[in-house]
């Protein structure tokens, strides 16, 4: 299954809220959100809207508060991304976006032996 959903930078921070904490009420979202945005209830509820509309979550209002769901998953959702990105930016290649942030200083030396490691050992001991 293809993921194409086109999430904008405020949809992602909404959707990571949304996978950590689901199933969720608006006003945990909110909570979680104003940790690292000024973000106000009527924006929130205004991304929500958008987001449902592109099939990223769902909201079950049978009860006296709406809950919110992610209808994607994590993963796909990030390997989707990942590669729109890789394809319109780097040309479908991990060598050029790799080669790009070690230019660029966009990572760490740590973060570079990390990457070496994950690609002996084929997986990711940290996340990080």
């Amino acid at each position: 299954m293809s993921v194409e959903v086109n999430l904008t930078a405020n949809e992602w921070d909404i959707m990571k809220i949304i996978w950590e904490n689901q199933p969720c009420t608006l006003r945990t979202i909110c909570d979680e959100a104003n940790r690292d945005h000024d973000w106000t209830r009527h924006a929130v509820i205004s991304f929500l809207k958008k987001m449902e509309a592109k099939g990223a979550v769902s909201v079950d209002d049978s009860e006296s508060v709406k809950i919110y769901s992610a209808l994607i998953a994590e993963d796909e959702a990030i390997r989707a991304e990942l590669g729109n990105t890789l394809t319109r930016v780097f040309d479908n290649s991990p060598v050029k976006m790799v080669s790009y942030l070690a230019k660029t200083g966009s990572i760490s030396d740590e973060q570079i032996s990390q990457m070496i490691a994950i690609l002996k050992d084929g997986e990711d001991k940290d996340g990080k």
